[in-house]
Formats: C-alpha cells, sequence, structure tokens
C-alpha cells in the first residue's frame, strides 16, 4: 500500500505538541460553541493539555466534520507519534506514502509520521474528504493498538442495529472501540457508521482512548531491548510455521544487533526460504567488530535490504537491539519474502500436520487450541477452509457479518455441510474465486496459499484486514 523507508531507532520519542501548522486555525481559545455538547469537559481538558491546541471556538463547532488530514493530525499528536527516534537513509515527503497529498501543505509532516509508523492508511486517502464515524475509529483503534503493547483482549461482541451497514474490514476494530469504551452506541442502538464525524465526536473518541491506555499501560518501553527468547519468537513469526522451526538459545542471554540478524538469516537459508543470491559485499566501517562467522549473514542481510548501515557507514553489531529495531528488520523480511518466493514455496502441497500448524498461527497463541487430524489425510482447498473458519468461529474470534452468498461457478462440487464456511471465508475475503468464479476445492492448499489465507486472518483479528 505504501513505499516504507528503513528505518533505525536511536532514542525513546520526546512528546510532540499538536498544532495545525500552516492552516487557517488561529490561537487556541475558550470553546464558545460547545456548551450543549456531550462529553464537553474531555474536549476542554484535551484542550487544556495542549492536544487539540490551536483549534478556535468558531471552527470546532459540534456539527463541524473532520477532513481525512485532519483527523491523521489529531490522532499522531494524541498519541505523541513523532521522528524525533527516526534516523532516515533517505528523506521523507508525504507523496512517498500518500499519492493524493502534497509535500507543501500544512498536514504533510502529518502523513509522514502516520506512513514511518505504519498506521493503516489508503494509499489514496485524499486529504480534503470528510472522514465517517467508521473510518475515523479504524484509524484510531489501529495506530493505538500498533503503536502501544496493549494486552490481550477477548472482546465481548457487541450487536447493533446497524452493524450491516458496517464495512467489513472495519468491523473488528468496531468491536473492540466499543469494549475499550472509545466508541459508544447512541440512544438507539446505533453506531452512524457511514455519518461523518464532527470534530467534537472525535475529540471526546481521542478522550476516551487516551483513558483506556492510561488504564492499560504498556508493559515495557518502546526501546526495551530484547531478551533471546523474544527475539527467537519475532524470528518465528516472520517466518512462519511451515518452517517447523527448533530454535534452541539461551532464554535470558541478551541479543545485540548482529546475533538477531544472523539468527534470523540463518534460520530463513536452513527453512530453504531465501532464493539465491550474488552477494555483492558492502563496505561496513565497523566489520571489524562483527565476528567474521556472522559476516555473511550480515552482507545478505544488507543486500536484501533488511537491514541498513548508519549515516556514518556503520552496522553497529555489538549495540543491543530494541524491540523496534527487530521488528523493523523482521518486517523488511516478511515483505522481501512476498515478493521473492524461494523456488518451490508457491507449488508444494501442505500436509495435514502443516496445516493445522497455520491454522493455530492464524488463531494465535492466545486462543489454546487442540486440533485432533489425521496426519495422512490429503488437504483440500475445501477441507482447510472449513477446519480454518470453524476453529476461528468457535473460539469466538471472527467478527459478526450479515452473509450474502456469493455465486460459485462449481460449487456443486462443494461438500454442503462446508457451504457455509466458504462463504464465510469468501466474504471475509480470506480466500478468493478464480478468474471463472470457481473455488476448486478439491484442488490442494499450497504454503503460499495457506500463507496468504492466515496473513488475511491475522489482518481481520487485529482490525487491519486487507482493503
Amino acid at each position: 500500500m505504501k513505499n516504507t523507508f528503513k528505518m533505525i531507532t536511536l532514542s525513546a520519542a520526546a512528546a510532540l505538541a499538536l498544532s495545525f501548522t500552516g492552516q487557517q486555525f488561529a490561537s487556541a481559545a475558550a470553546f464558545k460553541d460547545i456548551h450543549n455538547v456531550q462529553d464537553k469537559d474531555k474536549i476542554i481538558a484535551l484542550q487544556n493539555s495542549g492536544l487539540i491546541k490551536g483549534i478556535s471556538a468558531d471552527l470546532f463547532g459540534p456539527n463541524l466534520s473532520i477532513t481525512a488530514a485532519q483527523g491523521v493530525q489529531m490522532i499522531v499528536s494524541a498519541l505523541d507519534l513523532n521522528l524525533n527516534a527516526i534516523r532516515f537513509v533517505k528523506e521523507p515527503h508525504a507523496t512517498d506514502y500518500f499519492k493524493n497529498a502534497h509535500d507543501s501543505a500544512w498536514y504533510a509532516q502529518a502523513l509522514i509520521i502516520a506512513g514511518v509508523h505504519g498506521l493503516d492508511l489508503p494509499a489514496d486517502l485524499k486529504p480534503g474528504e470528510k472522514l465517517t464515524r467508521e473510518e475515523f475509529t479504524y484509524q484510531l483503534i489501529d495506530a493505538m493498538e500498533n503503536t502501544n503493547r496493549l494486552p490481550m483482549i477477548k472482546p465481548v461482541v457487541v450487536e447493533y442495529a446497524d452493524q450491516d451497514q458496517v464495512k467489513v474490514e472495519y468491523s473488528g476494530a468496531l468491536q473492540r472501540a466499543l469494549n475499550y469504551g472509545v466508541l459508544k452506541l447512541d440512544g438507539s442502538g446505533k453506531l452512524n457508521p457511514k455519518q461523518e464525524i464532527t470534530r467534537a465526536e472525535a475529540a471526546v473518541a481521542i478522550s476516551n482512548a487516551l483513558a483506556y491506555l492510561k488504564a492499560h499501560p504498556a508493559p515495557a518501553a518502546a526501546d526495551e531491548v530484547l531478551t533471546a527468547e523474544q527475539a527467537v519468537q519475532v524470528i518465528k513469526e516472520a517466518v512462519g510455521p511451515e518452517a517447523g522451526l527448533q530454535i534452541k538459545i539461551t532464554p535470558a542471554a541478551s541479543m545485540s544487533r548482529e546475533a538477531f540478524t544472523y539468527l534470523l538469516i540463518h534460520t530463513l537459508q536452513t527453512s530453504g526460504q531465501l532464493p539465491m543470491i550474488n552477494v555483492i559485499p558492502e563496505d561496513v566501517k565497523d566489520g571489524d567488530q562483527i565476528d567474521i562467522l556472522n559476516s555473511g549473514a550480515i552482507q545478505t542481510a544488507l543486500a536484501l535490504g533488511f537491514v541498513e548501515l548508519d549515516a556514518d557507514g556503520n552496522f553497529n553489531p555489538k549495540a543491543a537491539i530494541t524491540r523496534p529495531e527487530a521488528a523493523s528488520i523482521a518486517g523488511n523480511a516478511v515483505n522481501y519474502l512476498k515478493a521473492h518466493p524461494a523456488p518451490g514455496a508457491v507449488s508444494k502441497t501442505i500436509t495435514a500436520t502443516e496445516a493445522v500448524q497455520f491454522i493455530k498461527d492464524a488463531a494465535g497463541p492466545e486462543a489454546n487450541l487442540q486440533i485432533k487430524i489425521d496426519p495422512n489425510m490429503s488437504v483440500t482447498r475445501e477441507s482447510f477452509t472449513y477446519l480454518l473458519i470453524n476453529t476461528l468461529q468457535t473460539n469466538g474470534q471472527l467478527p459478526m457479518i450479515k452473509l450474502i452468498p456469493v455465486e460459485i461457478k462449481d460449487n456443486d462440487k462443494i461438500n454442503i455441510q462446508n457451504s457455509g464456511a466458504i462463504q464465510t471465508a469468501l466474504a471475509l475475503k480470506i480466500v478468493k474465486l478464480d478468474q471463472d468464479g470457481s473455488f476448486r476445492p478439491q484442488d490442494g492448499v499450497t504454503s503460499a496459499d495457506a500463507a496468504a489465507m492466515v496473513s488475511q486472518v491475522k489482518a481481520i483479528l487485529s482490525g487491519k484486514s486487507a482493503k
């Protein structure tokens, strides 16, 4: 969706006060037009704290909608997202992330911050377009969940009168927004997802989000140094369940940039996921500090774009690796593997045991699944899709949707008992029909197919499903 700039985290981020720089907004003023606004005290408290500084009384009316750019500005500022801890290989521009943006516009910095921090915004975002309640809430929940290490929760499904109007990919985030107390239904039990959100409503939602974050603080700081055990978990998530890894390492050992990079590359190579490449060694200024046994892996990581040297040409091999650094490196690896699958990865058909591992990976460790299956059975698109959907549904993980059956050309080949699960998977975009409108239920499932389905499930469960 967006171009990604590789970056190196240097220190903890410092505070960034919200200011609509360059707009016609006047200096902070008393809110004379919100006397009848519900939760007006929350809006005033935000203004007093500096988080909605710069919005004048005559421009904060309860009936005024916010634009996409204003929504991004409010979110990144309220959540204290900035570029203070980032050093770029190439100076970023708003248009690198959002094609309809203008690099000299007042909102450019906010869009850059959103892009760098990986907020799930459409690449064709139109800065001046008004935001609906579901769009703003989705963006706010995505930002608060992906920039804060929130404790895992199992949302209590909240039924509301107009949930059939909600965009499917937003439904999970909206359910969590209701659970977090960020959003409330109106007196008629409606969410009004398609209604334009006002500045007052957006400010109240942000206030509620900040209150939730304050009550549920992250268990560790963003610059937390990873233990070896945590590093192994990051690598296993990047490599995927098909590798069947058994990485042995002292759990409490410290993890350096050098050690993490070596372990990631070595794991990908031994699991056969890296394609053959001709590595042209880069000049690393502090190469003499790198263990000779690790130098090949580090040069490979540099060649593949998993890691970057700093501005002085150093790799800093002995520096402890932080969680954001590890996530960034692993994310680069995942993106590379998607674009450059190793020979055979696309056509290899998975076994029943591998199918179970994929499904457990999709559901996540908190699901604590006990799936029993004949290890010798053949895995078809139909059987895998049914098992995946049935497992997620019985575990209460899939969002509530209004199912509108899709016409499937080869529906007569699908077992009637599996048709509901397949229709659900199609509605959630976990699977797709081919160009002829066929599902091909008896075809085998490849590692690439299964990985793509698991990726979409994870996106749905995290509220970031593919557009």
